[in-house]
């Protein structure tokens, strides 16, 4: 039985691409064949041009990042240890690999005096993944694969390290290849998704033309109820900024990034009973605000006559 069949996709540099199903559908093992921990039995798999198949196997995992589920640390080895495996794999120098394990501490919010001779079992579910991703980085690799990074911790830790995350790729730039099985974390987190079944390829697309326009029954389905709730999340909160060359003095309660969804301001406002969110671009830089009369308006919008394809799944 084949897990995944006649597959043709491509990554681009730089991109965040989630590979959605359910179990089964062949995500991860689409994921694996990427870093050879399955081995393809017919076609090609490239990376910049060259066939992984054509490369050592060891030496092609050291070179690409690595984060799962249960995150994997080895539990006799410190922090600083289990970050640094790969670079002292590499022959990385010990100041080099001291250096790099201390910049990626502070990088996924672990202060590295206090963590970096911790051991895994000193450290909560969220520490210890943020201890995954760090050491995914470690050797800083261009490609990233992700395997539900996330899905074992609690549903606010979850969403802080998925709001960090985004944050982080924002200014590191790393191809990730994301496998998820919850169609909202894939909104969130993809540049593009693509939703499998049966190891079948169903749709490639952003997150917005998944929603809006499914390519057949099977994805209709699978976005189901959830239709209205994910075509908001779709829709950024950029649109709606009313411009302003004088920012607050101090970044407000009630802000988000440009590229937050509607529904994150939403819950921005509602957290903070403020009536407008404050807009700042990846760069911290100050963009205007929205009213909360405005974010309204536009959830009203989507679910009046002519804008319901969103939540009914009636599409042309």
């Amino acid at each position: 039985m084949e897990a995944v069949k006649d597959l043709c996709l491509e990554v681009e540099e730089g991109e965040t691409l989630v590979l959605l199903g359910t179990s089964g559908s062949g995500k991860t093992s689409t994921m694996k064949m990427v870093n050879r921990l399955i081995e393809p039995t017919s076609g090609r798999i490239k990376i910049q041009d060259i066939d992984v198949t054509d490369q050592n196997p060891i030496e092609l995992r050291r070179g690409i990042g690595y984060a799962i589920q249960h995150i994997g640390l080895f539990p006799h080895m410190s922090i600083k240890e289990n970050i640094g495996v790969v670079p002292r794999l590499l022959g990385w120098s010990p100041q080099g690999i001291d250096e790099r394990v201390d910049a990626l501490l502070e990088m996924v919010g672990l202060e590295p005096e206090s963590f970096r001779s911790r051991y895994p079992a000193q450290l909560s579910g969220g520490q210890r993944q943020r201890v995954g991703v760090a050491r995914a980085l470690a050797a800083d690799p261009p490609i990233v694969l992700m395997d539900e990074p996330f899905g074992a911790l609690d549903p606010i830790t979850r969403e802080q390290l998925q709001e960090e995350f985004i944050q982080l790729q924002s200014e590191i730039q790393k191809t990730v290849v994301f496998v998820t099985h919850d169609v909202f974390e894939a909104v969130k987190m993809g540049d593009r998704i693509a939703l499998l079944n049966d190891g079948v390829l169903q749709q490639l697309g952003t997150p917005a033309e998944i929603v809006e326009s499914p390519a057949n029954e099977f994805v209709d389905r699978f976005l189901g109820q959830h239709r209205f709730q994910l075509a908001l999340l779709t829709r950024v909160i950029r649109p709606l900024v009313e411009p302003s060359e004088q920012p607050p003095k101090q970044r407000p309660e009630a802000y988000v990034l440009e590229s937050h969804s509607i529904v994150e301001a939403l819950d921005a406002l509602k957290r903070t009973h403020a009536d407008r969110v404050h807009v700042y671009d990846e760069n911290g830089v100050y963009k205007g605000s929205v009213l909360r009369s405005r974010i309204l308006d536009t959830i009203v919008a989507a679910i009046e006559p002519g804008t319901t394809s969103h939540a009914s799944g009636d599409h042309e």
